[in-house]
This record gives structure tokens, C-alpha cells and sequence, in this order.
């Protein structure tokens, strides 16, 4: 069945229009187990890595990646990537093809650039949050029979267990991900884009409704509190629309807010996400000490970042299959052990910039781009994830909707600056006209379809 599915998926990937070909990508991966792959002379191929694989063999037959030219999200993201792959080639040269070091590189560049070379316009994104609801909608029903009968349906592709596991009383679903929080967090990051898609009216709203229900239970039945932050992060994100001109003040609020606490509280302000955890449960007190750990160890991993973490754990508690680390579940902090101080300093400055880049589209007005809303729902997904990575590192095929989302960022950049390029280039010729200098070689060089202008 799934290799079924993964031949549909490469049929659509070569010969489907562009939109069809994103879809296939994100539909491989939100219903085929990362635990699904084929191991070819010790290369581990996944699904998704072997529709990558696919989908670049199509660009270089087609030549559809000619006349894309990067901005500095796009280099940004390439910046960040090979720096994780140099830091862990120093560090451990004899495993240079390993996940974390060629696997990862392939992964992120492979990934995000076909998504960036495929996704030529900012109107496109409306067929890909479509395909979004649909997979929300189909997880959020085989998730409902696994709370029912603590079956999970997606045990037939391997890379899941068969049976629900349980904690503290509750059963906890993860469909077709390799862990409950997983699963939620895929759930949560989804509930902002199909508000936003909701909003837009017509056609989508009942349809992105069911989404936001099936979205919002996946979440719940994950029983993650993690998962129960990101969506409390969504609820935040829209309910500060009408600040949308004073988000200055919300950010030095919150500084001033971070810095107040750090004066009045015993122990440093990340524990406060232990106290989170007293109320909602789960492992908060785990995130807090780990953050704890990272900041005390930082001589051992801020240049190269570091492969042995077994000394950062409370107890001697390290992982099943890797006794020299202990377990992660910090996205940030994943970072800084791969890359160093500069790997983690490009991964903020990458969700830095896509702020920036969102702010600047949607305080622009610019409705060539996507409506205001539709874009202030992709920086709250953005927030959602960055909540969201506080609580777990992204180890399995969520990584492809993360890289998803940033490939959107970027085209939104490339749209904003062709904009303001033919804005600039409209203007130099008006002024020629005006001068009497003669402009008519100049128009007719002028690309026709630059921001839609004409002279």
C-alpha cells in the first residue's frame, strides 16, 4: 500500500502542475510513517526523501528552478545547513553520512529548495492549505479511532507502534508520527493556517471549519501539553490582531515582563515552564533543566556543538539507543549541539527574518501577495512553531512542513522585492517622460509580468 502510494506520489511529482507536485510532498508526508523506507547500500531512503529525490529530477528536466534568485532567507537557510553539516563532520568524521550530519544536510536543502523552486507564486499557497485541511481532517478521523480503541491505523506502514501508549491515566494518540507531542504539535501549527484560510470566506469556510475541529482534537487526544501551549499560542497569536500597528510595545513588554520576573523569582524565569507543567502535566520540569544544563555546559558545545550529553542528565538517564546523549526535547538547544553558538545563531536570525517578512507584506497592503489576514495567520503558525520547539526537537517528518512554511516566507520575500524593483523602475521612467528624454527602448526591455505594472 504505501509503496502504492509513494508511485502515485512520483507520478504526480513528474507530471502534475506545480501546486499538484508541493502536494504530493506534503501528503507523503503527513500519512506515510518516517519508520517507512527503503536502506540501500546503507543509505536510509524515506518516502519523502525519495519523492525529494524525484521532484529535483524534475526540476532539472523541466529547468522550472531557472530565474529563481535567492534573497537572504534563502541564504540564510543554506548558511545554517552547512554549518550543521561542517560542525558535525569535525566532530565525528568516520560518521559523516549519519542522520544528523549528510542526512540533514540533504534533508534541509534537498527539501526546502525544491519546495522554494516549485512554489512560484504567492496564490499558490491557498491550494497547498486545502491539501493542509484534508490531511488534518483524515489524521483527526484515524485518531479518533485510536483513542476509541487504542489502535493506532498507521501501525501497518512500520515506524509506529500498533497499541496506544499511556501516562498518568491518559492514552496518547501520534497517528502517523513517531511520538504523541509530535503529533500534536503537527495538529497545533495547522489550527492558525486554516483560521487563516477561514477567514478568507466563500468556498473554504466550511471546509477549513472541519479542519480546525479535526486539528483541534488531534491535538487534545495527544495528550501533550506541549501541543496545549502551541494551540494557546495560536489563540494569542490572532487575539492580538487589533495590536497589529503597537506590536512594538507587545515585544518590549515582554522584555520588560522577562527581566521583572528574573528580579523577584528564585530560580531562573525558564522554570516557569516547569510550573506549566504542575498545572497542565507532562515533563516541564525536564525542559527547564535541560535549558539549565546547556547554559552551565556551555564551554563544551558553543564552538562545534557537541556529540556526548550524557553528563547534562539528572540521573544517568540517556537514550535507549545512543548511551552517550540524553534526550533533547529542545529544538533551540538541538541547534547549539549540532552547529554551535553560529549554527543556533542562523537558525533566530532565519525566524527572525520571516517576521520581518511577514510585518513588511502585510503593513504594506500588498494584495498581490495574500490577503492580510492569510499572512497574519502564517506568522502566527510561525509563533506556533517557535512555542512549539521549546518542548520538542523535530526529528521526524514534521521537519518537511516546518521547511514548508519557511519556503512560503521566502517567495513572499522574492514577491516584495520584485515589487518594490518594478515600484523603482515604473518611477525611473515616469521621470525620464517627464524630462523629455526619450524611453521608449526602456519600456519595451521592461519585463512584462514584473509586479504587473505597466508604462
Amino acid at each position: 500500500m504505501a509503496l502504492l502510494f509513494l508511485l502515485g506520489m512520483s507520478f504526480v511529482m513528474l507530471r502534475g502542475r506545480r501546486q499538484a507536485a508541493v502536494n504530493a510532498i506534503l501528503a507523503t508526508a503527513a500519512f506515510l510513517p518516517l519508520g517507512q523506507q527503503i536502506v540501500l547500500f546503507g543509505l536510509h531512503l524515506q518516502f519523502f526523501r525519495i519523492l525529494m529525490i524525484v521532484g529535483l529530477a524534475r526540476l532539472f528536466i523541466s529547468g522550472e528552478a531557472r530565474g529563481v534568485r535567492f534573497n537572504r532567507l534563502d541564504k540564510l537557510v543554506i548558511a545554517w545547513a552547512i554549518v550543521g553539516f561542517v560542525c558535525g563532520l569535525i566532530r565525528k568524521p568516520e560518521a559523516w553520512m549519519d542522520a544528523d550530519c549528510l542526512g540533514a544536510l540533504c534533508n534541509s536543502l534537498g527539501i526546502y529548495f525544491l519546495f522554494r523552486f516549485l512554489i512560484r507564486h504567492t496564490d499558490e499557497v491557498i491550494a497547498h492549505l486545502r491539501l493542509l485541511v484534508w490531511a488534518a481532517i483524515i489524521i483527526g478521523l484515524a485518531m479518533s479511532y485510536e483513542w476509541i480503541t487504542h489502535k493506532n491505523l498507521f501501525h501497518i506502514f512500520g515506524g509506529v507502534p500498533e497499541f496506544v501508549g499511556e501516562r498518568d491515566g491518559r492514552f496518547r494518540c501520534q497517528g502517523p508520527f513517531r511520538h504523541p507531542i509530535l503529533a500534536g504539535t503537527f495538529a497545533a501549527t495547522l489550527i492558525p493556517l486554516m483560521i487563516g484560510l477561514w477567514l478568507q470566506g466563500g468556498r473554504n469556510r466550511w471546509f477549513s471549519l472541519l479542519g480546525i475541529i479535526s486539528a483541534a482534537f488531534s491535538t487534545v487526544v495527544a495528550a501533550s501539553s506541549g501541543a496545549l501551549l502551541t494551540c494557546v499560542a495560536a489563540m494569542m497569536g490572532f487575539g492580538l490582531w487589533p495590536m497589529r500597528d503597537r506590536m512594538r510595545f507587545f515585544r518590549r513588554g515582554i522584555v520588560v515582563s522577562i527581566i521583572g520576573l528574573a528580579l523577584v523569582m528564585k530560580v531562573p524565569v525558564y522554570y516557569l515552564i516547569a510550573k506549566v507543567s504542575d498545572i497542565l502535566g507532562g515533563t516541564g520540569w525536564h525542559r527547564s533543566y535541560l535549558i539549565d544544563q546547556t547554559i552551565e555546559h556551555f564551554g563544551q558545545w558553543w564552538l562545534i556543538g557537541t556529540s556526548y550529553t550524557a553528563n547534562w542528565a539528572p540521573a544517568g538517564e540517556v537514550l535507549a539507543i545512543d548511551p552517550n546523549n540524553m534526550d533533547i526535547t529542545n529544538h533551540y538547544i538541538v541547534q547549539g549541539v549540532h552547529g554551535g553558538v553560529l549554527g543556533l545563531g542562523l537558525f533566530i536570525a532565519i525566524i527572525v527574518t520571516c517576521f520581518q517578512v511577514i510585518g513588511h507584506a502585510w503593513r504594506g497592503g500588498e494584495e498581490l501577495f495574500l490577503k492580510p489576514l492569510l499572512l497574519w495567520a502564517l506568522g502566527v503558525c510561525l509563533a506556533c512553531h517557535c512555542t512549539a520547539f521549546i518542548s520538542i526537537s523535530y526529528f521526524d517528518q514534521i521537519q518537511v512542513f516546518w521547511l514548508w512554511l519557511l519556503a512560503v516566507f521566502a517567495v513572499i520575500m522574492s514577491a516584495a522585492e520584485q515589487e518594490v524593483a518594478s515600484d523603482s523602475l515604473v518611477q525611473t521612467v515616469a521621470n525620464a517622460v517627464d524630462e523629455g528624454i526619450p524611453a521608449a527602448k526602456d519600456c519595451s526591455m521592461m519585463p512584462p509580468a514584473l509586479g504587473g505594472k505597466s508604462v
